[in-house]
């Protein structure tokens, strides 16, 4: 099932800690609905404004895969309102950037250990919040920090 021209629902729920668990990530006809709204609103203008292909690492996260990556509790990737992606020819940094400067109704911007980018979108209904957050660790604890450093 294809949830906007260039992603499907395959690859927003796929996960190998999932299937190594054997936790079946699959979504419920709410989460699906996030997850055509982040591809439609998000992921696609980024695809289209970089010119090449967005790769997501993590969309979906039921609460018991979240748990087993050791995610939040509130993760936006439980409802299906997150990715986390990488364009493979642009630094995460740069490619935040990018996301920025478009003015995407993204929830949160998160540039995350120099490796991917979180990208997700508010409730439907409610306003973005815009959140721009770099995730460092600092003496081996994850540390938010304001803005893209």
């Amino acid at each position: 099932m294809m949830l906007s021209p260039h992603f499907s629902l395959a690859e927003m729920i796929r996960s190998d800690t999932a299937t190594s668990l054997g936790i079946a990530n699959v979504p419920g006809d709410a989460e699906i609905a996030n997850l055509q709204r982040l591809c439609i609103e998000v992921l696609e203008p980024v695809r289209a404004a970089a010119g090449q292909p967005v790769r997501v690492t993590s969309g979906l996260r039921v609460p018991a895969l979240n748990r087993a990556v050791g995610g939040s509790a509130r993760s936006d990737h439980i409802d299906g309102r997150a990715a986390d992606i990488v364009i493979d020819v642009i630094p995460p940094r740069e490619l935040a950037h990018l996301i920025r400067a478009l003015g995407l109704p993204y929830r949160q911007l998160i540039c995350e250990f120099g490796a991917w980018v979180h990208v997700s979108i508010p409730p439907a209904g409610e306003p973005p919040l815009r959140e721009v957050l770099t995730a460092t660790r600092i003496a081996g604890r994850t540390q938010y920090l304001q803005g893209i450093a």
